[in-house]
């Protein structure tokens, strides 16, 4: 017998019940990328801790699969065989300081030239491939103020969402009939302006040369996208969000906790992808400037990370790092214990763990901390680079973006995927 196909959305207003349903294969719909019958969406979370690892606790000495437990891989535990840990590896003319924070998902060089401009990156190119499939095509987050990791092709940086009450309230918390309607109103007006501007765009074009044609032809696809994107966020505002059990996070005064401020988004991050709200995800932890409240810390984790190899502040170091790679490791295993289709969501998500800093003590950006958990690669492995001509970072980035479902040969600075990684 012929059954019509059963729309998710639809069976999630099934008698006028709303319920957060996994993905679920006889849901699946074939409109949506990566989410073909019998397989489930590939996901990724891309993680920047922008003061960096300490080195020596973060790298194995030997490479291969043989290696011998660094005191930060350690802390990962029975998780071993789930991630791949990079060394000899970075973006090649980045220069030091923190402004290589910007270029960690981008590989744009030389960020502190007066006529740099970055470049798209990593997340938000997933995310385009996403597309409307889900209500948030990329949520980026971030522990603390300041610019965050997401940039559109044009350059131009996403802000991240700070709040852990504000995030949880734009998943699942739905508002009034009213609310809905203006919001639904305020994207069409949105909408109205960008069909005006594109109109007066068409026009514009005859009348100008070859180069300026081709920027304004980069300009259009971008208003496209744009139209697309309103047009799908009208759709989804009469949508019910999907219900969760889970208590929202409660915003955190204390700009010291940087470990409550990880564990907060790393909750938001598994909630997201478990209702499958979104399938991209990029999160910035920001090192905190006062001393995290970490038995045994007195010291603010900037300060510490500019330790000179002074013992006491390196003691002091590692325990806030030791505390951010559990928080990671905390949210690997949700991942790994949430179902999703016939595996796990860790089976279907791509983690990237890393920095921007190598040697955060001196600003260096070679030898960065890389580490991949996830998905369907064949992990438990240390691929070790040329600690003095590293390989470029953006080859993996290209191998990310292939098995996400992304057909593309070359990323950034990187033209081929990464050896070693399968």
């Amino acid at each position: 017998m012929y059954h019509a196909p059963c729309s998710r959305r639809h069976f999630l207003r099934a008698g006028g019940v709303v319920l957060a349903l996994p993905w679920l294969e006889s849901l699946a719909s074939a409109a949506e990328p990566g989410a073909k019958i019998g397989t489930a969406p590939k996901r990724m979370v891309n993680i920047c801790a922008n003061f960096g690892f300490y080195g020596p606790s973060f790298f194995p000495k030997e490479p291969g699969r043989d290696y011998e437990a660094s005191e930060y891989s350690a802390l990962l535990g029975d998780l071993r065989e789930r991630f791949t840990i990079f060394s000899g590896i970075s973006h090649p003319q980045i220069g030091g300081d923190h402004a290589s924070e910007a270029c960690f998902l981008t590989s744009a060089q030389r960020p502190k030239s007066p006529t740099f401009r970055n470049s798209i990156s990593l997340d938000v190119l997933a995310a385009k491939h996403v597309g409307t499939a889900t209500r948030f095509p990329l949520l980026t987050m971030a522990t603390d103020d300041g610019p965050g990791l997401s940039y559109t092709a044009s350059g131009a940086g996403i802000p991240p969402l700070q709040r852990p009450s504000l995030i949880f309230s734009r998943l699942f918390l739905a508002g009034k009939p009213d609310q809905v309607e203006a919001e639904v109103a305020r994207l069409k007006r949105g909408q109205s302006i960008l069909d005006r501007l594109g109109d007066r765009l068409l026009g514009l074009k005859s009348t100008l040369g070859a180069q300026d044609q081709r920027q304004l032809d980069d300009y259009n696809e971008a208003v496209r996208d744009m139209e697309r994107q309103l047009q799908a966020n009208q759709d989804w505002a009469r949508r019910p969000k999907p219900i969760v059990e889970d208590t929202a996070p409660v915003d955190s005064t204390d700009r010291s906790d940087l470990i409550g401020r990880v564990n907060a988004l790393f909750m938001l991050a598994r909630l997201a992808l478990r209702t499958d709200s979104t399938r991209v995800i990029t999160i910035a932890l920001k090192g905190s400037e006062p001393a995290p409240p970490i038995p045994g810390v007195t010291i603010g984790h900037h300060g510490l990370t500019h330790h000179g190899k002074d013992a006491r502040k390196l003691e002091q170091l590692r325990a806030v790092e030791r505390a951010e790679i559990d928080a990671v490791r905390q949210f690997l295993v949700g991942l790994r214990e949430t179902t999703d289709g016939a595996g796990t969501l860790l089976d279907q998500t791509q983690v990237l763990l890393g920095s921007n800093l190598g040697d955060a003590s001196g600003h260096g950006t070679n030898n960065l901390p890389i580490l991949l958990a996830g998905g369907a690669w064949k992990h438990g492995n240390h691929i070790a680079g040329d600690p003095k001509k590293n390989t470029p970072l953006a080859q993996l980035y290209v191998s990310m973006l292939q098995q996400f479902g992304v057909e593309t040969e070359s990323f950034g600075s990187g033209n081929k995927t990464i050896a070693g990684l399968v």
